[in-house]
């Protein structure tokens, strides 16, 4: 289950009801799948009635929330959402770092490394896994330590990437020109 028990069932335990309970939880950000594992319903149960909730509400306004009351949930933040960082993140020297896990399964990263690795939002940066070590390289690094492993298997004197382009095309113009001059002999 991905919350802690014990919050679930601070959240649960002033509720009565089973459907008020799943709308505590619910409202509180709970996935519907492990509320249904925390009351022991089935999963159809729990969609139901917050459906349910939802279809009697206002349209576009979801829940309604007057049926349970929710004071006593508290939202946590929501995955990948920026809290303070820095009480994830242990500096042990100048490019050392402990780095905990966060509670939504995230890692915090240290803004020389985002800055190191271009990190941007929407960029991709290289992550390889391998023999329990993780290494991790800009897309540019990436591409040139790419380049540099198809550079040892050309032999030398070969062209690359552009030249190569053009000579293909090249080659492919020299045989519809001969295609073309055939099919004009045929036609004679």
């Amino acid at each position: 289950m991905a919350d802690d028990p014990d919050r679930l069932r601070a959240l649960a335990e002033p509720h009565a009801t089973v459907a008020d309970k799943i709308r505590a939880l619910a409202g509180a950000g709970v996935a519907r799948a492990d509320i249904a594992r925390f009351l022991g319903k089935r999963y159809q149960h729990v969609r139901n009635v917050l459906e349910g909730d939802a279809q009697s509400g206002v349209q576009g306004e979801g829940y309604v929330l007057g049926k349970a009351d929710l004071s006593g949930a508290r939202e946590r933040p929501r995955p990948f959402e920026r809290d303070e960082d820095e009480a994830y993140i242990e500096r042990r020297g100048k490019d050392v770092f402990w780095l905990e896990i966060k509670p939504d399964g995230s890692l915090p990263m240290p803004p020389e490394l985002v800055e190191l690795l271009e990190a941007t939002p929407g960029r991709r940066v290289f992550v390889e896994v391998k023999d329990g070590r993780l290494t991790m390289m800009s897309g540019m690094a990436a591409l040139e330590e790419a380049q540099a492993i198809v550079r040892k298997y050309i032999p030398a004197g070969r062209m690359l990437s552009d030249e190569l382009i053009a000579d293909r095309r090249a080659e492919v113009a020299r045989e519809e020109q001969k295609d073309r001059e055939e099919q004009a002999w045929l036609k004679r």
